[in-house]
């Protein structure tokens, strides 16, 4: 099979997973899609959400059985990985029971087959587990089920994930076929179905924000020391732009000296060094990669910067680290590409063994000259800049070179790399700093409906307790720059928050910009909006709101600004790009050598 039919696979899967029904009776099986269906005609409300660490393990397939079109995931020999690799999950709102327990039944069918797990959570209505349990599966060439007795007394939400791991350079693939759910002895469909809804006739308090964003009135944000905005959309430029003025206020009206952002720290060194070095010019690559937005927002705090002196300046540095470990893409090149653009004039030769250390396999080299001919290289790098670049290569070697694990383990290296920064560049007795990254990541419960680990936030909680405030923003209207299928950037419209979601609910105050104190009443579980990068048709998902955040942002309608260009790159422009930068590394890394 061709790599052109696998994306055709993919794309026929999303379109038929990802169909949103219009309100109609329906089952839970059906709006869960609990039969697995791949039909065209079917209608679907919450498709089965894939781990994207595991892009690129496994490719849609459709497997016949007994006249019924099965929905699997197949590996072939070539993929990038070694072995298939799936996880999906699907998180059930559960229908209103007094019974003590319950049953998850499973069928499936597979080859070559290593593993498959079931990891069922149970969760009450302020997302806190109940009751955690693995099931391991045995799965051949017929189809085979798999029973499993669950607790119920306080669950409201049944999350449910199926992992399956294929054996070692093997062709294997893994079909879904159904999974019933019993409550007591009933099945889960006789059940009338149940999604979480906020009534629209409650009046809460909030605070309508002026046209400069101030947040005056704001007594969690004037006090905060580590507050971190959380937006519910990538790519929504309102969002961005609410989150860019309120960042701009805490620096010019609160004092906040550390800005720290959803970026690699190795990507984010260029940067920081524009804002904070005002002779220092970035280059038609390096502002390639960010959105005219976000190259607003730095030159607005180099502007900032200008007139401060050393020790009154605003850094701005990247909480994240690159995912990937690519020869071409990894951490080691994103430090390459900034020292090498300041090493151009200079060509201190130091740094140059540094760069050409770089270009290799073995980090550890590049590490131990680093560490021993530092004093040479700060001649042209800042001692801040050399130990970010010491940390994260350290702790990217660590992370390992294995696609999933690095990807699994952000948020943890966020944090990681956040509780770094604030120890090294704030004064611990007055630390006041602003984090700006997604919702999933920046709150102290859970990264659903994301990729399934730890978030950062719940690291930041332990760490900081009181002083780590999340904030949220959401929207009502608008629409987002995101990619597609085919990884090209489209601009898509927002869907329309549906009947009981707290986007709904907060669109009947008058105000386009509101904020929201966090109340006792959104103790419990409502829908509301989750997009990324990449654009799904499903956007709202169940969450306890007020458990993962202190306050929310609302904008109820996206508006106009003329200032802001939306522009769009399509994948080859973006390849082109990434060629230059290549081309342009090989041919300074030969005048190193020619000079050698």
């Amino acid at each position: 099979m061709r790599k052109k039919e696998y994306f055709i696979l993919i794309f026929i899967c999303v379109c038929t997973l990802s169909c949103v029904a219009q309100p109609v009776s329906k089952c839970y099986s059906d709006v869960y899609n609990l039969h697995f269906s791949i039909s065209t005609n079917s209608s679907i409300e919450y498709p089965w959400m894939e781990n994207t660490a595991y892009l690129g393990c496994a490719v849609p397939y459709l497997i016949e059985e007994s006249g019924r079109r099965l929905l699997a995931k197949k590996y072939f020999k070539g993929f990038q990985s070694d072995r298939l690799r799936t996880e999906i999950e699907q998180r059930i709102v559960l229908p209103n029971n007094n019974e003590k327990e319950g049953q998850v039944i499973f069928e499936s069918k597979g080859e070559n087959l290593e593993n498959i797990f079931i990891i069922l959570d149970g969760i009450n209505s302020e997302e806190k587990y109940i009751f955690s349990d693995t099931v391991k599966v045995t799965s051949g060439h017929l189809l085979n089920k798999v029973l499993k007795k669950i607790p119920l007394i306080g669950v409201n939400l049944l999350n449910i994930r199926i992992r399956t791991e294929g054996k070692f350079n093997k062709e294997a693939y893994i079909a879904y076929s159904k999974l019933d759910i019993m409550i007591g002895n009933k099945n889960i469909n006789e059940y009338p179905l149940i999604l979480p809804k906020l009534p629209t006739n409650k009046n809460i308090n909030f605070i309508p924000l002026n046209t400069d964003y101030e947040f005056g009135e704001i007594d969690i944000m004037k006090n905060g020391k580590i507050i971190a905005i959380g937006e519910s959309v990538h790519g929504n430029s309102s969002v961005r732009n609410l989150a860019y003025r309120l960042i701009m206020e805490s620096v010019k009206k609160r004092g906040y000296k550390l800005v720290l952002w959803e970026m690699p720290m190795e990507m984010s060194l260029v940067y920081n060094r524009y804002v904070t070095d005002s002779k220092f010019m970035l280059d038609s690559i390096e502002t390639a990669f960010i959105d005219i937005q976000s190259l607003n927002f730095i030159n607005e705090l180099r502007l900032h910067n200008f007139s401060k002196t050393a020790k009154e300046k605003v850094c701005l540095l990247g909480i994240d680290y690159n995912s990937t470990w690519k020869a071409d893409q990894n951490s080691a090149m994103d430090i390459f590409d900034f020292i090498m653009h300041l090493n151009k004039k200079q060509k201190i030769y130091e740094v140059n063994m540094l760069l050409s250390l770089l270009m290799e396999k073995d980090w550890n080299k590049a590490i131990d000259y680093l560490k021993a001919h530092k004093t040479k290289i700060r001649n042209l790098l800042t001692e801040d800049e050399v130990e970010c670049i010491l940390h994260i290569l350290t702790l990217s070697l660590k992370m390992g070179t294995e696609r999933v694990n690095r990807f699994v383990g952000r948020d943890s290296v966020m944090f990681v790399n956040t509780k770094f920064l604030l120890e090294h560049f704030s004064v611990p007795v007055d630390m006041k700093s602003i984090v700006y990254a997604h919702n999933v990541h920046i709150n102290p419960v859970s990264t659903f409906p994301a990729v399934h680990c730890d978030p950062f936030g719940m690291y930041m909680k332990k760490q900081y307790s009181n002083d780590y405030i999340p904030l949220l923003i959401l929207i009502g209207k608008g629409s987002a720059t995101v990619y597609d299928w085919q990884y090209n950037k489209k601009e898509k419209d927002l869907q329309h928050p549906p009947f009981g979601s707290i986007e709904l609910f907060l669109n009947q105050q008058e105000s386009n910009v509101c904020y929201f104190p966090m109340s006792t009443f959104f103790n419990k579980i409502v829908l509301s909006r989750y997009k990324g990068d990449k654009h799904t048709i499903q956007e709202f998902y169940p969450y306890n709101l007020y458990q993962r955040y202190k306050g929310m942002f609302f904008i109820k309608e996206e508006y106009e600004n003329e200032n802001i260009k939306k522009e769009i790159k399509s994948v080859d422009e973006i390849r082109a790009t990434l060629s230059i930068r290549n081309k342009r590394r090989l041919k300074f890394l030969e005048s190193i050598n020619d000079h050698q």
